[in-house]
């Protein structure tokens, strides 16, 4: 028999558990043996009928710690503290660990997989990207063969979401956010979600594991997606391009660059047919090519998937006494990969000017932008007139720059007072998956 300790029993912690009791006899023959849970932990929930708890659920997570019948412990509470110590803590007194949290992952991935290396632990962690996807094990395993080359994602249900709206029922960022907290897709607090954070710790969590060093979360370059007007997604759509939050990382000669930020793609790229909360991942290693992945990014029950399957996999290896022979997780932090400088990124553009009548303007935003190697590929005068601000709107494209090139030339353009408001500037991927 394989015992569980789940600590959290909130939304994906009742969804496993209904799942772990309705598959129970499955569950035994994957593993060989039964696995059942031995104790469960709540600060705030003493009992659940709807899934048949009636008490024995403890506040403390130390009585799951101190119990030495129990194997592997499921962390569900989510936040950086106190998720990290119970983890670490359960690390330390011989148990292995199943986590949702992307967050806890992120910010502290060297020291949860140093000490599960040394305890000679596994920590199993499927639900922390893409919901329902199983894209960590695809990733860690099923490329395992492969030199990663780029990943590519949505993988923000909740910015999906809105972003859906904006583009379908043509409303703003505010009224599409309403509707996502109404339909239950946004908290009511949704900053880490809408300022990119939420993004940022799953892309560093992929790219930790395709190229085996810790990517921190300051490594990675990021905007969200609250600044953006929908009139400029009705105009992206007029030149035949979507807009999608996208978290990048790929190998670009040597030096990883990451990335989340709003992306225009074109119109017939497979992200744009992805909508409201689902999530796609594509990675492109050097023997596979690409492959993708496509799922529920979230939700009670896609998460409790995830977290369920890996309670699975791991408790046939404890019940084959295999567990933590070998890591899950390659990691050395000793070993660190190259960084690409954000300003050396290199990218097509697209610009919203808004700008005085006036004869002139246009040539002096070109000599500005010709002033720092950027090539204007387009120039674009949109069908529909931006109804919120005073001045002509100028769209233009841009061939292929350099991040830190186009943004003092876009500085300097802000900076002449035929402008009438702050340039946008939203990067576009042509490049394939």
């Amino acid at each position: 028999m394989v015992k569980l300790g789940l600590i959290g029993l909130g939304t994906v912690g009742t969804g496993v558990v209904k799942i772990m009791q309705a598959q129970k006899s499955r569950v035994s023959k994957l593993v060989g043996t039964e696995v059942t849970f031995s104790k469960f932990c709540d600060k705030f929930i003493t009992s659940k009928p709807e899934i048949g708890l009636k008490g024995g659920v403890v506040q403390d997570y130390k009585e799951i710690l101190k119990d030495k019948s129990i194997d592997i412990v499921v962390e569900l509470i989510g936040g950086y503290e106190p998720a990290r110590t119970i983890i670490l803590e359960a690390i330390q007194s011989g148990k292995h660990v199943v986590t949702a949290n992307k967050a806890v992952l992120a910010k502290y991935w060297d020291e949860i997989f140093t000490a599960a290396q040394k305890h000679k632990r596994i920590v199993y962690f499927e639900a922390a990207v893409g919901g329902g996807i199983p894209v960590v094990q695809g990733l860690n395993e099923g490329l395992a063969a492969n030199h990663i080359k780029k990943i590519i994602g949505i993988l923000n249900g909740t910015t999906n979401f809105i972003l859906t709206q904006m583009v379908e029922k043509n409303i703003s960022f505010e009224a599409a956010l309403k509707a996502a907290q109404k339909a239950g897709f946004a908290e009511s607090d949704p900053a880490f979600d809408i300022d990119g954070t939420d993004t940022v710790h799953k892309l560093a969590i992929l790219s930790s594991i395709a190229w085996g060093s810790w990517i921190k979360i300051p490594d990675i370059y990021c905007e969200g997606i609250s600044q953006l007007d929908h009139y400029d997604l009705q105009v992206a759509h007029e030149l035949g391009y979507g807009l999608k939050l996208i978290g990048l990382a790929k190998d670009s000669a040597g030096e990883i660059e990451v990335r989340v930020h709003p992306t225009l793609l074109p119109l017939d790229h497979p992200f744009i047919s992805v909508k409201n909360e689902y999530n796609a991942i594509s990675i492109t290693g050097d023997a596979a090519g690409d492959v993708m992945f496509y799922g529920k990014g979230a939700g009670m029950m896609a998460a409790a998937s995830s977290v369920a399957s890996d309670i699975i996999y791991l408790a046939r290896q404890v019940a084959q006494e295999t567990a933590g022979k070998l890591p899950y997780i390659i990691y050395d932090s000793k070993e660190k990969v190259a960084l690409l400088n954000h300003e050396k990124i290199r990218s097509k553009y697209y610009l919203h000017f808004t700008t005085e009548d006036k004869p002139g303007v246009l040539a002096k935003i070109s000599g500005i932008l010709g002033k720092q190697d950027v090539s204007i590929a387009s120039v674009y005068q949109p069908k529909v007139a931006h109804a919120n601000k005073k001045g002509v709107s100028i769209i233009l494209t841009t061939h292929i720059a350099e991040e830190g090139k186009i943004q003092k030339a876009i500085s300097e353009i802000d900076q002449l007072p035929t402008i009438k408001s702050k340039t946008v500037l939203i990067r576009i991927e042509e490049d394939g998956l």
